[in-house]
């Protein structure tokens, strides 16, 4: 078949609302805390954001020319996984932030190194698994390889404690090897193998256990361990159906931590409402299906797995964002892809839309 000649326009589309969108939910819920907690003008943040979607789509529309033989390279691809282990090396040696090693401090921003893990695991596995789809079920030559790596990249986004993250690699590594045809004795082999290990993990720190009890009953503590979680709530209770309108929040002022971050989807529940809340879902959903639609119909082994695992990874940390805001799941520390204030986060979710749409001039 004939190659494309234009890219998914409903995905870019789609990217590009949520963009806009999170541009015009970062200022709303950072101009206070930016004048008053940081010293700086209203508009600090959302100016920063914006030269990171300057990087970010540069970025973007690097990978979407690419040619998809350079990107299964395995000198790209191994050279891309040495990058971001080094990366995560560097970072374990930083001064922490808030007791954790996920940055590395650079003069005029902090690069998150676990970020750019995502898109380097994902084209690393995808160009493993289509050298050797035709023995996806044999243990020693591809299971075990693959699950050595996905090991040490994860154990290295665990030592900077970074739960959420590691997870959200497994998550997708996973995804990729089920969509690779796995045979359900394996899934049931892992899923014994990583539900305990999970579960160690998050009890084997104490600021783990914390959130996880606190997870189970916040109201036990609402002006302590579970603050956050209230006020994520009463954020998205005080919304209602139609919201309270831009810049008319009241949690972003000074009761809702990091409300331009991780929390940035309860602001948005409060001033647009469900309805806003809703659409913005939808839009997520959208970009799912344009991505899926793109794996289904590649034509190339590598771009099938890429587009799973590019997907995949905007859609796995969208839902676990989501569910923490509406307290679902304990507090992670993952902000909500294309929404949330963060350049990294940014830029790395933008490369796997540029990837996608790199893909689908391919897709039949």
């Amino acid at each position: 078949m004939s190659r494309k000649l234009t890219y998914d326009t409903w995905l870019f589309g789609t990217a590009t609302l949520i963009v806009v969108v999170g541009l015009v939910m970062i200022y709303s819920a950072s101009a206070m805390i930016a004048t008053q907690r940081f010293g700086h003008g209203p508009y600090y943040f959302l100016t920063r954001q914006l030269a990171f979607l300057v990087a970010g789509s540069m970025a973007m529309l690097f990978v979407m020319h690419l040619n998809p033989a350079v990107l299964q390279n395995k000198r790209v691809v191994y050279g891309g996984l040495a990058i971001v282990a080094l990366g995560l090396i560097v970072a374990l040696f930083q001064s922490p932030i808030n007791g954790t090693h996920r940055w590395i401090h650079l003069p005029w921003f902090q690069l998150q190194p676990s970020e750019f893990a995502k898109p380097a695991i994902i084209l690393w596995i995808a160009s493993f698994l289509a050298r050797r789809e035709e023995r996806v079920n044999d243990l020693t030559t591809t299971l075990l390889p693959l699950g050595f790596i996905l090991a040490l990249i994860a154990g290295l986004v665990l030592l900077g404690r970074d739960f959420g993250t590691a997870t959200c690699l497994i998550l997708i590594a996973c995804g990729m090897v089920y969509a690779a045809g796995i045979h359900v004795r394996y899934v049931a082999m892992i899923a014994a193998a990583l539900v305990p290990l999970g579960g160690y993990f998050a009890l084997s720190a104490a600021y783990r256990r914390e959130r996880l009890l606190t997870f189970l009953n916040p109201e036990a503590d609402p002006l302590g361990k579970g603050f956050q979680a209230m006020q994520s709530l009463i954020a998205l209770g005080t919304g209602g159906a139609e919201g309270l309108g831009i810049g008319n929040g009241r949690q972003k002022l000074f009761f809702l931590p990091e409300p331009h971050t991780d929390f940035i989807f309860s602001i948005v529940g409060e001033e647009l409402g469900f309805i806003g809340a809703l659409l913005l879902l939808a839009a997520f959903a959208l970009l799912a299906w344009r991505g899926f639609h793109i794996a289904r119909y590649s034509q190339d082994r590598f771009a099938f797995y890429a587009a799973v695992g590019c997907t995949l990874m905007i859609v796995v940390q969208a839902l676990i964002n989501v569910s923490v805001t509406l307290c679902l799941l304990p507090t992670k520390g993952l902000p909500l892809p294309l929404v949330s204030y963060g350049g990294s986060s940014l830029i790395a979710s933008l490369v796997a839309v540029g990837l996608l749409l790199n893909f689908s001039q391919q897709s039949g």
